[in-house]
């Protein structure tokens, strides 16, 4: 069996762990664990809205475009074997497929933003007797 704890891994960690902290430096403090985790969990989150988008619009665009194109069939040959409820889910499917992402923008800035409805400033009001 191997050794793991030998003198030329110890210096091989010692030589490594010295290089990092003289490449890296504004990473080398524990402060900035926090910053870094803070940006991996925003990067995670764009990334999965925008998996999220383009599944929603893809789909969504086939549903709508098969649901024409099913249409299409049925009205030149009535017994195609197409019913009209299948078209109408397409139809359905692809529409609420292509509004959800703006659905839940709207919702999310509605929610979760710190943006606020009301304009102005707002006033103390005094009554005076």
């Amino acid at each position: 069996m191997r050794k793991l704890i030998t003198k030329k891994n110890i210096y091989l960690l010692l030589f490594v762990s010295v290089v990092m902290v003289s490449i890296l430096p504004e990473y080398a403090h524990a402060q900035a664990i926090d910053e870094m985790a803070a940006r991996a969990t925003e990067h995670a989150n764009n990334a999965f809205g925008y998996i999220l988008n383009s599944f929603c619009f893809i789909v969504g665009g086939s549903l709508l475009a098969a649901g024409i194109l099913s249409l299409y069939q049925k009205h030149r040959n009535n017994n195609a074997g197409t019913s009209m409820s299948y078209i109408a889910g397409a139809f359905l499917c692809g529409g609420f497929l292509i509004g959800f992402p703006f659905v839940v923008r709207t919702a999310s800035f509605t929610f979760w933003d710190a943006t606020t409805v009301v304009t102005g400033e707002q006033h103390k009001m005094q009554f005076d007797q």
